[in-house]
């Protein structure tokens, strides 16, 4: 009998029937890679188009939106499933850690933390928010306002030869030089293409980057807290995770991250596969019809009722 990957008595899925969901190709994540290079200047395009109009704004949004979702590509390479070759997936993190604005390696082992202690408070680094939370914590989440805080001061931080002692729990010893580096390498690009731009007497970085980057988090930020906020805290990827329902376009921004309990279930899978391992197990986990309902179960079951003394509730 093969071995299985089980919760309990729920034998999920077996290994040599997971074996081929985990097998990597760089012709699919090149192809992934450059429809969404070729969105963002479409996208940039028509922010040029609007220069000077009322349209600006909103196709700075929209831009925002395709550059935000740069995080897609960035986690999955931070897991090194985008591509089979290791220096496209070593070479596309770095470039999308460096749009989004974020330290690569303080990133990767981060984030592996987050796998390996999801949902378990005090110890998940990225649970946003855990019970009991308050409806102005909520908002702080969705307006980015936390995610800018936290990224942008662990930059500087690690840029300054310096990390603060939660992150140093997860983080080893001898890969600290090399993320310190990271990041003085990072800020060291910004700040050239801050001086060439003032030398060039040009607004397009911001523009075309930083602005759209400001407008477009919040979109990432709302739909990164449907991923397990108000699920069960606990080790029990069943119930601490859920796949939300997206439109096709909207899913493929994100490398198909919608199918977080997937992800969080075998994250060797890569994105490109997940809908067929949805298919194959999704009966088995955590499912929301889509991200305006768990955001509405959210406000209603979660925050409004954690300050009073029942028991805890979980949403879809």
């Amino acid at each position: 009998m093969d071995d299985v990957i089980a919760f309990g008595r729920d034998e999920v899925i077996s290994r040599k029937e997971l074996l081929p969901f985990t097998r990597r190709t760089d012709q699919t994540g090149l192809v992934y890679l450059s429809v969404h290079l070729g969105t963002i200047a479409l996208t940039g395009w028509f922010v040029y188009l609007s220069f000077g109009t009322a349209w600006m704004i909103p196709a700075m949004f929209c831009h925002g939106i395709t550059v935000t979702f740069l995080y897609g590509p960035l986690h999955e390479t931070s897991h090194g499933t985008a591509f089979r070759s290791r220096w496209l997936n070593e070479s596309v993190f770095w470039f999308c850690s460096l749009v989004y604005i974020s330290t690569p390696l303080w990133y990767r082992y981060k984030h592996a933390n987050h796998h390996t202690y999801t949902q378990i408070k005090g110890k998940d680094t990225e649970m946003v928010l855990a019970s009991p939370a308050t409806v102005w914590q909520y908002v702080l989440q969705c307006t980015a306002i936390n995610f800018w805080r936290r990224n942008l001061g662990a930059l500087l931080r690690h840029g300054g030869g310096r990390i603060l002692p939660s992150d140093a729990i997860f983080f080893p010893k001898d890969q600290l030089a090399r993320n310190f580096l990271e990041a003085r390498i990072n800020l060291a690009i910004y700040a050239t293409i801050a001086i060439a731009a003032l030398a060039a007497e040009t607004w397009a970085p911001l523009i075309y980057w930083f602005i759209p980057r400001v407008l477009g988090e919040p979109v990432m930020r709302s739909i990164r807290v449907v991923e397990h906020t108000g699920c069960a805290e606990g080790p029990d990827l069943r119930e601490n995770t859920r796949t939300t329902k997206m439109n096709p376009i909207m899913k493929f921004l994100f490398w198909n991250m919608p199918y977080h309990a997937e992800h969080h279930i075998c994250p060797a899978v890569p994105f490109h596969k997940l809908p067929a391992f949805h298919r194959e197990i999704g009966n088995h986990l955590k499912q929301a019809p889509g991200v305006l309902a768990v955001h509405w179960h959210v406000l209603r079951n979660h925050l409004v009722r954690a300050s009073k003394p029942t028991v805890q509730q979980t949403v879809p």
